[in-house]
């Protein structure tokens, strides 16, 4: 029982991921930051889409395959919170959110920001 506790615990803490939801009515680019500066990963996500961006597996749509990017590294020193930054497609920033939990769901429209693209 103690070995099953303990796997349950490092298998947790392995790994995490960040939902995104683009709930505005622009295509934005959104960029996640682990705490300690690390890249996590970044996707474009058209509007009213959800994806998922993990810190060990890559980037993802909810019902989709992981993109089989060669160069995405493995990113076990990553540290939350995650810092999500939303931006138009032209690179201004429509929102950013400092201190999203691993697991949560994030969307562009309640991290703070202009929420308008140019």
């Amino acid at each position: 029982m103690k070995f099953l506790v303990l796997f349950l615990c490092l298998s947790i803490s392995a790994f995490s991921s960040l939902s995104v939801y683009n709930d505005s009515a622009f295509t934005l680019h959104v960029k996640v930051i682990g705490a300690n500066g690390v890249h996590i990963g970044e996707k474009q996500v058209p509007s009213h889409i959800q994806m998922y961006i993990e810190d060990q597996i890559g980037t993802s749509d909810p019902v989709g395959e992981g993109e089989s990017n060669s160069s995405f590294k493995n990113y076990s020193d990553s540290l939350t919170p995650y810092q999500v930054y939303w931006t138009c497609l032209d690179g201004t920033l429509y929102s950013s959110c400092m201190d999203a939990s691993a697991g949560a769901t994030i969307t562009a429209n309640t991290c703070s920001g202009s929420y308008y693209c140019p």
